[in-house]
């Protein structure tokens, strides 16, 4: 499928991160990493980074996007962290005053790091629920006024295929469109009438695809703002010469961009009508 014109809001703020670790929107990594939100100063452990990925600059610029004076409000929110991994999004949810947060994820391990990183930094844990899921079979009792997720963008291939927790947070299917796809299928059963959808998105997944498919559903679309950042291929330094072939093959299908190492995460803003378009 080839990449789709659709109307996305000229984004408001654009920051290029240097090559190299240098740029990193994180003060310390790769274990352990202190960032500001909304004032406040977070902490996130990974403990065993083998079992949990420690989150890319990929997941953190969403954050920066949001630590602004005319980001959506959080407080008093009931919200999902699609994909919670190490638990960076649920911290800040629930530091910046969500009433409650659920964090789910494919990974079993995601649970316990989710719980200990909210703990950690003097959060309530009473406030989050852990759900161990595909997203495709969970099914909330009750949808949610906030959605949060930063899909897996890289493409998969058996060369480098591990099935661990490090793979399903970074690699989704040959396409690496596979999460993409599924959270917009599912967003209406996960999102309220009104409700907001957060999303770092990746420049190697077909940004305008998502926010077309989207449109098409009655969701009002707003990118926040843009990073420029290396391509996070630490953890596949063996492959990637076959990842940025494959990557190279999205791009001349039109579904994907980037030059050289080097591409974008699209902070996007989605609102869904407060009247249900009956899907």
């Amino acid at each position: 499928m080839l990449m789709t014109d659709s109307p996305i809001r000229t984004p408001t703020r654009r920051r290029v991160l240097p090559v190299g670790e240098s740029g990193s929107l994180w003060e310390t990594r790769p274990s352990c990493g202190i960032f500001e939100f909304r004032g406040m100063r977070l902490r996130l452990m990974v403990d065993d980074p083998t079992e949990v990925l420690f989150p890319t600059d990929c997941g953190l610029s969403l954050l920066s996007a949001l630590d602004s004076d005319d980001a959506p409000g959080l407080e008093g929110v009931n919200a999902l962290d699609l994909g919670a991994g190490s638990g960076l999004y649920s911290v800040a949810l629930l530091a910046a005053g969500a009433e409650r947060v659920t964090a789910l994820d494919i990974n079993p391990a995601s649970a316990a790091q989710t719980m200990s990183n909210v703990t950690a930094n003097g959060l309530d844990g009473t406030r989050l629920t852990c759900v161990t899921s595909p997203l495709e079979e969970y099914t909330p009792e009750v949808r949610f006024d906030l959605v949060i997720t930063n899909p897996p963008h890289l493409p998969h291939d058996p060369s480098y295929a591990t099935g661990d927790g490090l793979e399903t947070a970074l690699v989704a299917r040959r396409g690496g469109r596979a999460v993409y796809d599924s959270v917009v299928e599912r967003m209406d059963s996960f999102l309220a009438p009104g409700g907001t959808l957060l999303m770092a998105h990746s420049s190697l997944a077909d940004v305008p695809r998502t926010v077309a498919e989207l449109t098409a559903r009655g969701y009002e679309s707003e990118t926040l703002a843009v990073f420029e950042m290396d391509i996070p291929l630490l953890a596949y330094a063996e492959h990637k010469e076959t990842m940025l072939a494959l990557l190279k093959e999205r791009r001349a299908a039109g579904q994907a961009d980037f030059d050289g190492s080097r591409f974008t995460v699209h902070a996007l803003m989605f609102r869904r009508p407060a009247a249900a378009t009956g899907r």
